[in-house]
């Protein structure tokens, strides 16, 4: 299948940032997608480094797609209205097959804050497994280092997802974690056993 294809909804100058970005060497991995998922600061990508390197450790291809990277590198428009929102969205769940056709177990780190884009990654993707982060707001808000809940509670930061703009939880869920309770390498412990009990992954 040509990359064209499997990046079907990226143009030429995306799909040349993604070919550089990642480490493209071709894996024989199990089709397998991992969702990490949940509000903003709920510990998304310290769990998905966390998985990556892991998993890199013991052998296996993987890459990870983190939602705030891709969107710097992928949209030119600096804005997070619900079109532009699903628009970028709809990029990941391209790149993600993009990797795993080429035998690359993608892990994804990102809000994914509307319960449609769920429907839109099962539909896409082969054996996608969504692991919702649990974190109340309020912990969420202390622990955001990047003053994204105060702008946004201050009206500085318009369509903030949490704040103005409901927070949708996936509804079905391979896993959904207590991530304001548990320590991280607790909860990314937690996945590998789950993936591992469910023969997706060999023992780590």
């Amino acid at each position: 299948m040509k990359t064209t294809e499997l990046c079907d909804g990226l143009d030429k100058n995306e799909i040349q940032l993604v070919s550089k970005y990642f480490d493209l060497t071709e894996g024989s991995e199990p089709l397998l997608s991992l969702w990490i998922v949940g509000r903003p600061a709920s510990g998304k990508t310290t769990i998905a480094t966390l998985l990556h390197h892991t998993l890199s450790q013991a052998g296996y291809r993987v890459e990870l797609v983190d939602g705030d990277v891709m969107r710097s590198m992928l949209s030119e428009v600096d804005s997070f209205s619900a079109a532009d929102r699903l628009s970028v969205f709809k990029k990941y769940v391209y790149i993600n097959r993009f990797l795993q056709c080429r035998g690359i177990i993608p892990i994804t780190a990102t809000i994914g804050g509307r319960r449609e884009y769920a429907d839109i990654v099962r539909k896409n993707l082969k054996n996608p497994r969504f692991i919702h982060l649990d974190c109340p707001i309020d912990v969420a808000a202390r622990r955001d280092q990047k003053g994204h809940y105060s702008k946004a509670l201050a009206g500085k930061l318009e369509n903030f997802i949490g704040i103005d703009i409901p927070y949708e939880p996936p509804t079905e869920c391979e896993m959904v974690i207590d991530s304001a309770g548990l320590k991280p390498t607790v909860i990314a412990a937690n996945i590998l056993e789950h993936l591992g009990a469910k023969g997706l992954l060999r023992e780590i």
